[in-house]
């Protein structure tokens, strides 16, 4: 299903089995667990950075297993996060899930912008985010 304004960037494929779009959009569930791994981000950052200024010596083979998960977790996040076409929107989800900055200091930021904006943009970023890792997985 195209949305309102999204033309030629969401042409379908036809399969066999049905329609593929070429740019599949996230399901809630999909965006929700994007949500959940932007909260996660600055736990999941020091864990890595950690671990890589201590080293992978010493450590049981489950810890090495979590670093090298959060590691390609992060590394897809910034990516999906770089991908996000609107500079402000980027901006928002930068500075609420990467430097972990609060709700309200996020949207005291961008002060001459409604509340509700700052609220829809920052979503339209989460679904950015989760639109681009479900490519990816």
């Amino acid at each position: 299903m195209l949305r309102k304004g999204e033309g030629m960037m969401a042409l379908a494929l036809e399969r066999y089995e049905g329609q593929v779009e070429l740019f599949p959009i996230a399901t809630v569930e999909e965006i929700r667990a994007a949500k959940s791994l932007l909260s996660r981000y600055r736990r999941m950052q020091s864990v890595v950075d950690d671990i890589e200024r201590n080293g992978l010596d010493g450590l049981a083979p489950k810890a090495i297993a979590l670093y090298n998960a959060y590691k390609l977790k992060l590394q897809r996040t910034d990516r999906a996060i770089r991908l996000i076409q609107d500079d402000e929107t980027r901006r928002m989800i930068e500075l609420r899930f990467i430097k972990g900055l609060s709700y309200s200091v996020t949207v005291g930021r961008f002060e001459f912008w409604h509340r509700s904006t700052v609220d829809r943009k920052i979503n339209r970023g989460i679904e950015a985010v989760a639109n681009t890792l479900q490519m990816w997985e």
